[in-house]
């Protein structure tokens, strides 16, 4: 679906750790998503003012959880995930600030059933690939 929706009432994260900026579209296997945060002075994952382009898997788990929602199809309240695996992970940049333009975040779903999901990931920006890989979650029913 084409769409413009904001990912905040999809995540369990509130403030400036909600980083992706809007959904820009998604289906049944995939997701997109932009962002501007990773040049915020206040990025809740600098470290000492930089912000390490491994702190992309964290965006990339955000686009996860977001997609997860989208495709509940019932009212049920959001069940706590934990990202449990990143593999095949490979970085073609040494920060995620030095891009000065929006970051794009795909998501695609490799493997899902009720209580995991599995899906490869892609950073860029204007084209420029900085982060890929692989991500595992796992969903919890505990409160």
């Amino acid at each position: 679906m084409t769409t413009a929706l904001k990912p905040a009432s999809l995540l369990p994260h509130t403030g400036a750790m909600v980083l992706l900026d809007r959904i820009d579209r998604w289906d049944d296997e995939t997701i997109v998503c932009t962002s501007h945060s990773h040049l915020a002075a206040d990025n809740p994952l600098r470290d000492d003012g930089r912000l390490s382009v491994y702190a992309g898997v964290e965006y990339a788990a955000q686009a996860m959880a977001a997609h997860t929602r989208l495709l509940i199809s019932d009212s049920a309240p959001p069940r706590k995930g934990f990202l449990a695996v990143a593999s095949k992970v490979t970085a073609h940049a040494a920060t995620l600030d030095e891009h000065t333009q929006e970051l794009t975040i795909e998501a695609q779903t490799i493997a899902q059933n009720r209580d995991s999901s599995m899906y490869q990931f892609r950073l860029s920006a204007q084209g420029q690939l900085i982060l890929e890989g692989q991500l595992t979650a796992v969903l919890s029913d505990a409160p």
